[in-house]
Order: structure tokens, then sequence, then C-alpha cells
């Protein structure tokens, strides 16, 4: 069985690092050591896990299951040594995050930095994407996202922190000295959107004394997977957008953009964090998980941009 499970492990690393010379390099084993198991492990149950050639590398249909099967092993034995890890008072080891770019300047950063001053044999990988990681393949410990959408995977941990309010904003050069006065005159003016396979787009606008809202439908000029392609489109003056009103207070305050709309709320999001599911996590997750809950909601009680 010990054979067996070493097997899997090699199989695991070369499959999760895309290739034998990738795993290779990340994980400190020998290439011909990796190939020389994993072929022993085809030839033991006589399959077919890896179709490689000098330039060809891809997992058969059978070696994807397979894999799958090993993360939730591999998994377990991280549990178990989770138990042992804990009767560490200091949490220590390295956390792989995942987080958009303008969340982690403006939500993220401080909190994020503040744990690891406060615990010095702590590292942290972190991705700065706006794509939505899978967290199992990719191998992250937590992806920090803000989300319209219920969640459907229930292989994930899915934890609501806090709301983000959202407000339509536009750069005066765009606006001319014109001012906006109602929701239909929106459509007179290009727009900027997030999101780039949608097929089509809208405001939500929830109005924020009424118990009313409207969905307004745009064509944008624009579009960007990546909120910070949203945000530089608006600051340039090319349309109108839809961000979160933490992202953009300062340039409204400066007169950089022009607030939109003011009565009306144009989008809530949701800030989640995002974890596998799992029994045992590692100290050092859960106290960074629990830092994150705790700084976001204490942000909440004090910014507007925020609520609970």
């Amino acid at each position: 069985m010990i054979n067996s499970f070493d097997d899997f492990h090699y199989f695991y690393l070369v499959v999760k690092h895309g290739g034998f010379s990738a795993a290779s390099e990340a994980e400190n084993i020998s290439k011909s050591k990796l190939s020389r198991r994993i072929i022993e492990l085809e030839q033991k149950f006589n399959v077919s896990l890896i179709q490689r050639t000098t330039r060809h590398f891809k997992v058969t249909d059978l070696g994807q299951e397979f894999y799958e099967e090993c993360c939730k092993v591999i998994a377990q034995v991280e549990c178990a040594e989770n138990v042992l890890l804990k009767q560490k008072n200091e949490p220590q080891g390295t956390v792989k995050i995942s987080c958009p770019p303008l969340m982690m300047h403006f939500q993220i950063r401080k909190l994020l930095n503040q744990f690891l001053k406060n615990y010095p044999k702590v590292d942290i990988s972190l991705e700065l994407t706006s794509r939505r990681v899978d967290v199992l393949h990719d191998d992250i410990d937590i992806a920090i996202r803000t989300s319209f959408e219920p969640n459907q995977d229930s292989s994930l941990i899915v934890r609501d922190v806090i709301r983000t309010e959202h407000c339509l904003v536009a750069a005066p050069e765009l606006l001319q000295g014109q001012t906006i006065q109602h929701y239909s005159d929106l459509q007179h003016y290009p727009s900027v959107a997030l999101g780039i396979q949608k097929h089509q787009y809208y405001w939500h606008l929830c109005h924020v004394e009424r118990d009313e809202t409207v969905d307004v439908p745009y064509q944008p000029r624009v579009k960007s997977n990546d909120l910070a392609g949203v945000y530089y489109a608006v600051r340039d003056g090319l349309g109108i957008a839809d961000l979160p009103y933490l992202t953009v207070q300062a340039d409204i305050e400066k007169g950089k953009l022009i607030h939109l709309l003011p009565e009306w709320k144009s989008n809530r999001g949701t800030v989640q964090l995002v974890y596998a599911s799992r029994k045992g996590q590692r100290l050092v997750v859960e106290k960074l998980i629990e830092t994150l809950m705790q700084g976001l909601r204490e942000l909440a009680k004090t910014d507007s941009g925020y609520s609970l």
C-alpha cells in the first residue's frame, strides 16, 4: 500500500504541474524517477494514464478520473498531518491565495500584510486574477472574490463576508457638462462592462429610498474580463460603468469621476471566501480565514461602500 500511495502522489504531482519537467523542477524530484514510477503504475494495472511524446503531454480520460481521486487522497493525508501540526500554537507554512487585483488594493492588502507581520513564519503565494479559479484543480487554499450569483459547487465551502455597494460613474469629459436626470438617458452614452462572454448586459438599479428596482439594458462599447480594465476605461472617458463605490469614492470626491443617479444603487456584490470542503484545515489557513472575516466586517461598520 505504501508503494501504491507513493505512485499516486507522483502521478498527482505530474498532472498538477502539467508535465514531468515542470513537476520535477517544482518538487525537486528527478524527471526519470517520476516517469519510471508512473510507467510502473500503468503496467501494474494495465492502463494508460498519460499520453506522452517529446512534445506532447495529455492526461487520458481514465487518468483525469484517477487524478481527481488522487486529489481526495492527498487532501485526506494533509488532514491527518494537520492533526499533528495543530499542536503548534503559532501558524506557519505557505498559504496559496487568489484575489482580484482591485480587491487586493482596496480591501485585502492591509489585512493580509498585517497578518504576515503578526505571524513571521507564514508565507503567502498570491495569484492576482479576476479569473474564477478552480480551487481544487488550481491548488488554491483560499479564493477571495466578489460574486453576484449563488454558489453552485457543493464541494466547496463558500463564506459570505460582506456586501459591496455599487454605483454608476463616468468621467467629466464623457458628459461634457451635461447632467443625466433619468436612467433612460443612460442609453445615449457609450458604456463599459465587466465580462466578455455575456449575451445581454443590463444595470440592475435599486432606489435608495423607495422600494423600486429597474433593469436598464445597454450595449457596452468596451468589455473587460478584469475590473481594473473597466475602471481605467471609465477614467479615460470611454463610457459609463457600474463599479464598487469603494473603488471610485476617492475619484468622485476629487472630481475625476461623476457619480451618476446617486438616488440609485447600480448593483450589490458579495465578498466571499472560498476554500475546499475538508475537515482538517491547517491552522494557518483557519487563522487567515478568521482574520479576513473579522477585518472585512469591521470595514463594513465604518465605510459606506460596504454593508453586512
